[in-house]
């Protein structure tokens, strides 16, 4: 049965392999997609714009152009005038409205006067914002008036009607990441596609749509649990482990579901009235299998790294809808190995952004790969009080803290399985 899931973080399990970042819970990429999200449905790489997307620009650090959310049209303007100036009889002294529809260049109508001694003016019809402030300017520059200024339109800020959004506290509450702000700016680009590196993705009908072909890149039989290698499914057919599996002493564990929970929180479908809210309601998902029982190879993830990104990988068809940004929510302890790191950079210099999780050991992530890797966002948890998530590493790679959830306040809640295997 499919099912939506409040998970936590728990410790990774096996040293020999990469394993999930957040075998429970994990989910600490939230700020950091609502973010990319924004930077990358503005940027377009080179994408031939739409009208409506045709608005300013200003720059961000690092140099980065991003557009200003679009203002909506207005047909009226406010006006104060200079202290002293006669106001008895306004709205019938038909000499200063003609005067000020000279000056403005389109015909003004006086509509009412409002608190703080300024005036309301109407124009013909709605105009676009900048050509309104254009001719609130020329109105501003008789020596009569104080101030012009277009009188703006504001709407109440975008929510989805998804049963469950109001319990994802990680989106909308004081510690979480203003996600209504950020859909009332943007809810994604359809020319984006975003990878989730993990253990690969359910039929989930809050995902159905959401997704492009993805690929299954675990080449060890065992390791992948489902009777074969690498081919070009991606479905998730659980990683559930008995007692000793994964080493001595290592304990029993159902299936974590960890990639369709990753999944839902990116992009499960949106404003559906159904289920869960994902923070990109339009970008496609492309879902990319690298862990299976004990977790994943290095050999197998670098590969899929760079498929991902739409680099050639040798033995494996071509990726025909590459990633602009890939998410890899898995940790194992150790410096970042040549292999990994370069297939990091061979991707990070195609144009993608690479967002991974710090780990879940309390400990300093410097020591966790590939948190550790350059060219990578290091993401670290926090709680819903705004406190670092207990399990959650932590340090000078750390480059911005998302909502994890914790035992305490809460996990995070996405796309699941009620299965154990």
């Amino acid at each position: 049965m499919k099912s939506i899931h409040r998970a936590f973080d728990r410790p990774m399990r096996w040293k020999n392999v990469f394993w999930l970042a957040s075998r429970f819970g994990y989910i600490i990429i939230m700020a950091v997609f609502a973010t990319i999200f924004l930077i990358f449905a503005k940027r377009g790489y080179g994408q031939e714009s739409s009208p409506q997307e045709a608005i300013p620009t200003a720059k961000l650090s690092g140099g980065i152009s991003e557009k200003q959310p679009a203002e909506l049209p207005t047909n009226q303007i406010i006006l104060k005038y200079q202290a002293g100036y006669p106001l008895s009889g306004f709205p019938n002294q038909a000499n200063q409205i003609q005067r000020l529809t000279r000056i403005a260049g389109v015909e003004l109508q006086y509509f009412r006067e409002m608190s703080g001694d300024a005036h309301v003016l109407r124009l013909p019809q709605r105009m676009p914002m900048e050509q309104v402030r254009q001719i609130a300017q020329r109105i501003a520059s008789l020596p009569e008036v104080e101030y012009a200024e277009p009188d703006r339109i504001y709407r109440p800020a975008l929510t989805p009607n998804d049963p469950q959004y109001v319990n994802q506290w990680h989106y909308y509450d004081t510690y979480g990441i203003n996600a209504p702000g950020a859909w009332d700016v943007t809810t994604g680009s359809s020319s984006i596609v975003a990878a989730v590196i993990d253990t690969g993705i359910l039929n989930h009908a809050d995902l159905s749509g959401r997704t492009v072909p993805g690929y299954d890149f675990i080449s060890d039989v065992w390791t992948a649990n489902d009777g074969d290698g690498r081919d070009s499914n991606p479905s998730d057919p659980g990683d559930w482990v008995s007692a000793n599996d994964c080493g001595l002493g290592e304990p029993a564990e159902d299936s974590s579901w960890h990639g369709t929970h990753v999944a839902g929180t990116i992009g499960a479908a949106s404003n559906n009235s159904l289920g869960v809210t994902g923070i990109n309601w339009v970008s496609k998902i492309l879902p990319v299998r690298v862990l299976g029982r004990c977790g994943g190879y290095d050999s197998d993830i670098a590969d899929a790294i760079r498929w991902s990104a739409g680099l050639v990988v040798s033995g494996v068809s071509e990726n025909s809808n590459p990633a602009k940004v890939l998410n890899l929510s898995l940790s194992g302890p150790g410096l970042c190995d040549v292999t990994f790191q370069n297939a990091i950079n061979d991707v990070y210099n195609n144009g993608a952004v690479i967002v991974v999780g710090a780990g879940n050991n309390n400990s300093l992530a410097s020591n966790y790969a590939p948190g550790n890797c350059t060219n990578v966002i290091t993401v670290a948890a926090t709680t819903r009080g705004g406190n670092r998530a207990p399990y959650s590493n932590y340090g000078s790679v750390v480059e911005i803290s998302a909502p994890g959830g914790d035992s305490f306040g809460g996990g995070v809640l996405s796309t699941s399985n009620t299965g154990t295997t």
